[in-house]
């Protein structure tokens, strides 16, 4: 049994099958290689290539399919911007991308700044 809220279980965002999270449809979302998923979900290439997210997967990638859901709606489902937005340098973050943080595991910060946004608390978004 998977413990998403239900809101992030709706599958609009285009990353499910039935109700599983695809990893490869995931990273084929975000615009990036299934080498790079693994290194952000800390799991070996493979595992991605395995496609179907297992329940400790599953689990660990809550934050970042919630803050992908928060972004698609954003842009209206935009993918294209999704994937320009993750890989934009931000100057509070010295010129890091929030792919970039993403890969170093700084999850947390992106989902801060993505919430921030969404919920409109930002000063200049």
């Amino acid at each position: 049994m998977n413990a998403l809220p239900r809101a992030i279980q709706e599958p609009n965002l285009p990353i499910f099958v039935e109700s599983s999270i695809s990893l490869k449809k995931l990273a084929n979302f975000m615009g990036i290689s299934h080498s790079v998923l693994a290194q952000i979900i800390k799991r070996d290439v493979r595992t991605v290539e395995r496609d179907l997210a297992s329940p400790s997967v599953f689990k660990q990638i809550q934050p970042l399919v919630y803050a992908l859901k928060m972004l698609f709606e954003l842009t209206d489902g935009n993918g294209s911007e999704i994937q320009r937005w993750l890989r934009e340098p931000l100057i509070e973050w010295r010129g890091l991308s929030p792919l970039d943080c993403l890969t170093s595991d700084k999850i947390d910060a992106v989902v801060n700044l993505v919430e921030r946004i969404y919920y409109a608390d930002s000063a200049g978004y």
